[in-house]
């Protein structure tokens, strides 16, 4: 049982009573939930004695109600001692017993501070476990050291930070999730896409391979008919037998450009009729207009060899002719 304080459960009376001893009225503290409370403001003590206590009566306005707890406590001043003896002066009991009681009274609240936390206790340290016997630690202040006990208010604000926290991080959570699924949807498109590419690039592969073998075969057509020699034949690589390259007919056409000769008849300033042809290599001018008889041509310009070949005897391209048997000149070919 407590000797120094005493609580109650406010319930709206204004008066609550103490019995505890005390030396004076500057002696008794009264609190609601903790705080202090000013006495001849919001209470004052009535039938006060020191030996039995007294009434603490509530002030107009001031009256505590529910849940309030209302502690009615000691705290007995030991600044200075109750009594001081001069030199010479009197011992009186009552003096004696005044200052035992200081000390007493003082003893009793730090008892009743440490075992029921009543009271108030400064720098006090603790050396082994504390049990508040299921009573409230009050007026506990936010805790600042690393080894410091914390107040409620603090653990409700850590909670309160930890489920902002909580809910920042679902919610952020939720967003990366949502983020990833879209990712990988966009992730097996362009593998999809990467896939059909693939393909597509094989087919071109394969195109162009086909494309390049064609390409080398019309390169390979395209050297011979270019340069294969004259009178040879060659197939090609589709199977065409029988070419001749560019070689073969330009070598031809020189050929035959070199056995081109003109013949033409005309009459002389004599009167007499003339044969004039051009060989080869001659190199004179002849006028067409020359060899022409009552608007018609007299002239042929040919293969010499169609005239006169060199297998017929005498120089080809050396024109024959002879009259027939009504007097015309004849001019004779070979073809």
């Amino acid at each position: 049982m407590a000797l120094t304080f005493i609580e109650y459960n406010a319930d709206g009376n204004n008066n609550k009573n103490f019995t505890f001893q005390s030396l004076k009225t500057t002696d008794i503290d009264v609190k609601l939930d903790g705080v202090v409370k000013t006495a001849g403001t919001h209470y004052n003590i009535t039938n006060y004695t020191p030996s039995g206590g007294g009434t603490v009566v509530f002030t107009a306005g001031n009256i505590p109600a529910s849940p309030v707890i209302i502690r009615i406590g000691r705290s007995t001043d030991v600044s200075t001692p109750r009594v001081t003896y001069t030199p010479g002066s009197s011992v009186k009991a009552a003096d004696l017993n005044d200052n035992a009681l200081q000390t007493i009274y003082s003893l009793q609240e730090e008892k009743d501070a440490v075992q029921n936390l009543g009271g108030t206790l400064t720098n006090v340290t603790i050396s082994g476990n504390l049990n508040v016997g299921s009573n409230r630690i009050t007026n506990v202040a936010a805790g600042i050291s690393a080894t410091d006990g914390v107040n409620k208010q603090q653990v409700e604000d850590i909670t309160t930070n930890n489920n902002t926290a909580i809910t920042a991080a679902q919610t952020a959570a939720a967003a990366s999730a949502t983020a990833a699924a879209t990712s990988a949807t966009t992730a097996t498109t362009q593998a999809t896409a990467a896939a059909t590419s693939a393909t597509a690039a094989a087919a071109s592969a394969t195109t162009a391979s086909t494309a390049g073998s064609a390409i080398s075969a019309q390169i390979g057509d395209a050297q011979k008919y270019a340069a294969n020699a004259a009178n040879t034949t060659f197939t090609t690589t589709a199977g065409v037998s029988g070419q001749l390259s560019a070689l073969h007919y330009a070598t031809l056409a020189n050929t035959y450009a070199g056995f081109t000769v003109l013949y033409g008849f005309h009459r002389d300033s004599a009167g007499s009729l003339k044969l004039d042809y051009a060989t080869a290599s001659d190199s004179s001018t002849y006028k067409v207009e020359d060899y022409q008889y009552k608007g018609e041509a007299q002239w042929h310009i040919g293969d010499s060899a169609a005239l006169h070949s060199a297998t017929s005897g005498g120089t080809q391209g050396t024109p024959r002719y002879s009259l027939n048997s009504s007097g015309h000149l004849i001019l004779t070919t070979t073809a």
